[in-house]
């Protein structure tokens, strides 16, 4: 309880003071000094305490509290503040230390006992009545807690307390239209100091949280933030909690040139600039803005490269997008190095390992995550992602059949259309045709945009002869959402080939071709048959020798043997 040390002034044969108010709302001003204390005419507001006259038994319980506190006996100090606080209720500091405590450990008749007594006084403040409402609430009288917030309310309307505890009783409640009629009388009402307007910007938050599309009251507390951003004050901390109210609001770049300006002071303590880092690596990664979000966290890791191991996770993801697949080595195993409790880093670091040829590295990360963690999800699931690059697609689907089963008794939610494609396409790799149906057709049907899964199964269909108009429809929907494809464009000029329509798959296939990013085999033996079907022999084997300077293929072959002659 060494926060109430500050009471007693003068050792014990001194003065108690009482009635100190709580640097809380209901302080409100102007603007706010470096540390963030509110200010009065340029001078911080220290609410100047009122000294307690002819109670002694007050001070003594204070006194005796501060003996047993200074002798680690907790408990017994607790009892004589509590003493000393119910001889005299207007040391409202000390009603409120104890009152939080009460409640934070449940003890409420407690905490109603000594706020009722606070609180029944002509001058109580905001700041009890709403800690007397929040008890109120707590134990279970919610009418008597809107009395209370209502009463902090009128009594001090330009004080932002008792709209607090009011609004937590609302949000509780699910009163959320009256919620927002609070809201906006508190915006009207308060005094317009920094941290007041910040603090009812967070309470709008809490709000749109249950109505998101109360467009009105966003626009409400991003208005209050913008007020606050053009006043003229030095405090971090508070600076840094506008532009966190900023990005919680969804307005990225104002957040974000907050967190710019605090970066570019180089006095602040290394933990905040670490925070301001995170925080905007975090805005560029929803923006989508790779290069800036790796500045971000190598700033992170250069700085402090053993505090924040999940910066170098991050690292390596955006490393692997990029196609930096050392780099990204390097960074999950650093990631791992401070935190082997990272697991999701074992499995992206192995499947890095196996794009670089490394796969005895890959399946020696793996078994270490398995060592490590009970048997999960994505342990099975990434494993089995691991088998399907190498081709063993057997394992491949083991591992995804005892992924499904974790997760179906777990969290069924993993199953997702990412899950049931990397299924599908394993079982199709592995001629298990039905079951890869159905767990593609599971992928489309979770994601009506998965273009790939789209594609993926229709070309299966068209390339085994089977469901055609199922495939070609597949195909179609695939084209419409990305329309440039050339893999798309191959798949559709396929299942027309396999219609009987060569004349109109041939400008697919053509297509195709000129879309791919290099020299496509699949797409060229394509177009060997269709120019075959055409009757146009010399372009196919020309496709088909193409096609073959790619990569090998036996059946592409006996098709250049057998048509070679024809004219």
């Amino acid at each position: 309880m060494k926060a109430f040390k500050f009471i007693l002034i003068g050792g014990l044969g001194g003065t108690l003071l009482a009635g100190c108010s709580s640097p809380g709302h209901s302080q409100a001003s102007a603007t706010a000094d470096e540390g963030g204390n509110r200010m009065v005419d340029g001078a911080a507001d220290l609410s100047s305490p009122r000294i307690a006259k002819g109670n002694p038994t007050a001070l003594a319980h204070f006194a005796a509290g501060v003996t047993y506190e200074l002798n680690e006996q907790d408990e017994l100090a607790v009892k004589q503040f509590d003493q000393s606080a119910l001889a005299d209720p207007s040391n409202e500091t000390l009603v409120i230390e104890l009152a939080q405590r009460f409640l934070h450990n449940k003890q409420t008749d407690k905490a109603l006992t000594l706020l009722e007594k606070s609180g029944r006084r002509v001058d109580a403040s905001a700041l009890v009545l709403s800690w007397l409402a929040r008890a109120d609430l707590q134990a279970g009288q919610t009418n008597r807690a809107l009395e209370a917030s209502r009463l902090a309310i009128k009594r001090q309307p330009e004080a932002l307390d008792g709209y607090e505890s009011e609004l937590e009783i609302l949000f509780q409640e699910n009163q959320l239209a009256e919620a927002s009629r609070v809201l906006n009388r508190a915006a009207k009402s308060i005094r317009p100091d920094p941290p007041g307007l910040v603090a009812l910007a967070g309470l709008y938050s809490i709000y749109l949280k249950a109505q998101p599309k109360d467009l009105d009251a966003k626009a409400r507390a991003v208005a209050l933030l913008d007020r606050v951003a053009k006043m003229n004050f030095a405090a971090p901390q508070l600076w840094q909690r506008v532009a966190d109210s900023y990005s919680h609001l969804d307005e990225p770049k104002k957040a974000a040139d907050i967190y710019l300006k605090l970066l570019g002071d180089s006095s602040e303590p290394a933990v905040l600039r670490e925070a301001l880092h995170e925080r905007l690596a975090d805005i560029y990664f929803q923006a989508e803005d790779k290069t800036n979000a790796m500045k971000q966290l190598e700033a992170i890791v250069r700085d402090n490269p053993t505090r924040f191991p999940r910066a170098w996770f991050f690292l390596g993801e955006l490393s692997y997008e990029d196609g930096k697949l050392a780099e990204a080595a390097d960074d999950f195993e650093n990631a791992l190095q401070w935190d082997p409790a990272l697991e999701q880093a074992y499995y992206e670091l192995a499947l890095v390992e196996i794009d670089l040829h490394r796969t005895t590295d890959a399946f020696r990360t793996l078994d270490l995550a398995r060592a490590k963690f009970p048997k999960t999800f994505s342990g099975e699931f990434y494993t089995g992602v691991a088998y399907a690059h190498v081709k063993n697609f057997t394992e491949a689907m083991n591992h995804f059949e005892a992924a499904e089963l974790i997760a179906g008794a777990t969290d069924p939610k993993l199953l997702d259309y990412r899950f049931y494609f990397q299924f599908g396409a394993a079982c199709e790799r592995n001629q298990k045709f039905k079951r890869a149906d159905e767990y593609l057709q599971k992928s489309v049907t979770l994601n009506p945009q998965f273009s790939e899964g789209m594609n993926y199964l229709g070309y299966m269909l068209a390339d085994r002869n089977e469901q055609l108009p199922r495939a070609r429809a597949l195909i179609e929907k695939a084209l419409q959402i990305e329309p440039k494809n050339g893999a798309y464009l191959d798949s559709l000029g396929w299942v027309l080939f396999k219609q009987n329509q060569p004349q109109q798959a041939l400008p697919l296939l053509l297509k195709a071709e000129e879309l791919s990013p290099e020299p496509d085999a699949t797409v060229l033996d394509h177009l060997g048959e269709v120019y075959r079907a055409l009757h146009q022999t010399g372009k196919a084997i020309e496709s088909w020798k193409k096609s073959l300077s790619i990569e090998s293929n036996a059946d592409i072959q006996k098709k250049l043997e057998l048509y070679s002659g024809g004219t």
